[in-house]
């Protein structure tokens, strides 16, 4: 088997790498970055791979910032609207309530009516994402299995909770989807999870968002103009503006790292192993006997305890290591 490196560029930051994942060969991707300047989260990495001869697909789902009145304010907002760059809605008493609420009426609208098998709740991945979190934040991290018309979905949230203030309830949510023919996703699970184990977050473009952020935050970005304003000024510093989030950014790295191992784990089926070529952790299917990396980011998987793809002259691959925290 053979995974590829894949990078996704972003026109609105001057096509600059924003994100690096590995694909099946044969795989379809679709998607890439949006942004959303009038809103506190800004963009979003919207990618989907899928496996044309399953159809067997895997898909990150919307990050989003939502806010909730405890008080009458006066103000004539209906829920969904934007209020100061917050998605105005009531936050869910659990998992299930916002899958049905929320994603499946705008990213998953094929769990409308779908059939909730099961429901587990991840506390190790939750306590991973809290290490980053400010304190007091309440974190959960649920996995929902759906059933519909001849296909099940594994559905992984994170729901994000701020202290209450008296005044207005704060909350966030993040996840990635997992769906195939029914009675064939345990079995997909574990090839379907290294596109969305891998991905990894450019410092460039984190560092582009970090200033979109800070601009929001000063009441400067109210429209496109104003972003194409920004874009003009974050290219012409773009260096400078990267070692300035550099810190912020190898922490989300290993904080990522830390969450996949996690999962890795509670899922099953998959391996971590260390690449030679970058300071960071590689999630392969597990059940082969050989890994190899090449410094292009591609990967070969092999069952022939005897593969070496250095005998054909590509002396530039190196065989992986495992990789234990």
């Amino acid at each position: 088997m053979q995974l590829n490196r894949i990078s996704l560029r972003d026109p609105a930051l001057g096509n600059i790498e924003g994100a690096t994942l590995l694909v099946p060969e044969g795989w379809k991707i679709e998607g890439g970055f949006q942004w959303m300047p009038a809103l506190s989260m800004q963009a979003n990495l919207m990618v989907r791979v899928s496996d044309p001869s399953t159809g067997a697909a895997a898909e990150t789902l919307p990050s989003q910032q939502f806010s909730w009145p405890l008080q009458d304010m006066g103000l004539p907002l209906q829920p969904g609207s934007n209020w100061n760059g917050s998605i105005l809605l009531a936050p869910p008493p659990d998992a299930p309530t916002f899958v049905q609420g929320v994603l499946a009426m705008q990213s998953l609208p094929q769990l409308r009516g779908g059939k909730l098998l099961k429901v587990d709740d991840l506390p190790k991945l939750a306590a991973e994402n809290a290490r980053l979190a400010p304190p007091g934040f309440g974190i959960r991290c649920t996995r929902l299995r759906y059933a519909f018309q001849g296909w099940e979905e594994d559905v992984t949230v994170t729901l994000t909770f701020a202290p209450m203030n008296g005044w207005t309830a704060m909350w966030w949510c993040g996840g990635v989807t997992m769906r195939a023919p029914a009675g064939t996703l345990d079995a997909a699970t574990p090839l379907l999870s290294v596109p969305m184990r891998s991905i990894r977050i450019s410092l460039a473009w984190h560092a582009g968002l970090e200033e979109v952020r800070k601009v929001f935050a000063q009441g400067r970005l109210q429209s496109q103009q104003d972003f194409a304003r920004f874009q003009q000024q974050w290219q012409q510093a773009n260096a400078q503006i990267q070692e300035m989030h550099r810190q912020t950014w190898e922490d989300r790295a290993a904080s990522q790292d830390r969450q996949n191992f996690a999962l890795r784990e509670l899922l099953g089926g998959v391996e971590t192993y260390r690449s030679p070529y970058e300071h960071r952790n590689v999630e392969l299917p597990a059940g082969y006997m050989k890994q190899w990396m090449h410094p292009d980011g591609t990967v070969l998987l092999s069952n022939d305890v005897n593969f070496d793809p250095r005998v054909a002259g590509q002396t530039d691959w190196r065989e992986l290591q495992r990789f234990a925290p």
